[in-house]
């Protein structure tokens, strides 16, 4: 049977040129990873993705703290580490016209087989908090 799932707010998605730049352009042009990260950006940018955000863990593993948080999977439209090794992370945040938007925290490995490796998660923590947990 599978797991009820919650209702999030359906309001836009926003990256910023600081975060993108710090989260996305630092890898190389030609990085797997870069590039997963563009075209997902570019299809949700388009309005060409259906876009599957899910709830992060508030607590989540290796003390990562991202309550009100959410992530997306890339490749835009896979779940499974294997078919989507890297993440977007997400927060809710209120813009200056009072409408919501998801605010672009970080992107990266999901579950990253290098173990020096910071996974999107810890990524994400360490923007919210000015430090990784």
């Amino acid at each position: 049977m599978a797991s009820p799932r919650r209702i999030l707010p359906d309001v836009s998605i926003r990256f910023d040129r600081e975060e993108w730049r710090e989260e996305v352009e630092r890898l190389d042009k030609h990085a797997v990873s870069r590039t997963q990260a563009e075209r997902a950006r570019r299809e949700i940018d388009g309005g060409k993705a259906a876009v599957d955000l899910q709830k992060c863990e508030a607590d989540g593993e290796g003390g990562t703290r991202l309550p009100g948080c959410v992530k997306l999977y890339v490749p835009l439209g896979r779940q499974g580490a294997s078919e989507a090794p890297f993440g977007f992370v997400f927060q809710l945040a209120q813009d200056s016209d009072g409408s919501l938007v998801w605010n672009f925290v970080a992107f990266g490995e999901r579950h990253p087989d290098n173990p020096a490796t910071r996974t999107v998660y810890e990524r994400a923590h360490h923007r919210l908090h000015g430090r990784y947990p």
